[in-house]
């Protein structure tokens, strides 16, 4: 399997690159929530509320502790977000998706790291109780032999020379295979966001890629679905429904659906 060598950052256009939503207060994270959470996109992640991002801080706040554990340091600043290569699913959380493409030699090897699918299992391996839990958890038969990839967290040079071993490559092609959306590598940036910006700023505009859930297909692109609906609705008034608009859900303004 030929590795990227490159990694893909996605963000909001409106706020620009190398956030991490993480360094807000309650306060901002709740306004935050409030001023996104009924706004249109692929996946809503702020429509879950609150609750949603405290368990995205304890999966960070697990990570800096791996970081630390692996490198023997601790590192700057919490991470900024990125997958191996290109996933452009992930465009789909957001209203305006954009993306940065840094090449790997940019980092030193403790500057970016890798962690397969994401790094959210971790507090799913950390035996902490949550009332609720998000994102990619690790399967009800998990045990380090069938599973090796969860809790690694890696660079560059051990992901490519474990990618087999590890069984990441199968991982890949099998989510790959059935287009599901956890289907990349993700990626930790721990550098400098500001020298990163300054040599980096080609904002690359995404068109979010659908994914499958085993039943159903989700469109993400919302400038191609708020096209969708106006033609869907000016074709319901004239009686004369297309084949392939009668046969779209739209489903509660989050998401396009073709069964």
């Amino acid at each position: 399997m030929n590795l990227a060598r490159h990694i893909s950052h996605y963000f909001e256009k409106e706020y620009g690159p190398l956030l991490n939503i993480c360094n807000l207060d309650d306060t901002d994270t709740e306004s935050l929530v409030q001023c996104e959470k009924n706004l249109d996109r692929g996946f809503n992640r702020f429509a879950h509320g609150k609750e949603f991002f405290d368990f995205r801080k304890l999966a960070d706040d697990l990570l800096l502790e791996l970081y630390t554990r692996k490198f023997k340091r601790k590192p700057e600043r919490r991470p900024y977000y990125a997958v191996l290569g290109d996933a452009d699913v992930i465009g789909g959380l957001y209203r305006d998706p954009h993306k940065l493409c840094i090449p790997i030699e940019e980092f030193e090897e403790h500057e970016v790291t890798f962690m397969c699918p994401d790094h959210f299992h971790l507090v799913g391996l950390s035996k902490v109780k949550t009332e609720k839990s998000f994102g990619f958890q690790v399967p009800d038969d998990y045990d380090q032999e069938k599973y090796p990839y969860f809790g690694k967290l890696l660079t560059y040079n051990e992901l490519h020379n474990g990618i087999r071993e590890l069984k990441i490559s199968t991982y890949l092609a099998e989510r790959k295979r059935s287009n599901d959306w956890y289907r990349y590598v993700e990626a930790q940036i721990w550098a400098n966001p500001n020298d990163l910006s300054s040599r980096y700023s080609d904002w690359i505009e995404v068109e979010p890629e659908p994914w499958s859930d085993g039943r159903m297909t989700h469109l993400q692109n919302y400038k191609k679905i708020k096209n969708i609906i106006y033609l869907r609705k000016n074709w319901m008034n004239n009686k004369a429904i297309p084949r392939f608009l009668n046969n779209t859900k739209i489903n509660d303004g989050s998401s396009e659906i073709l069964r």
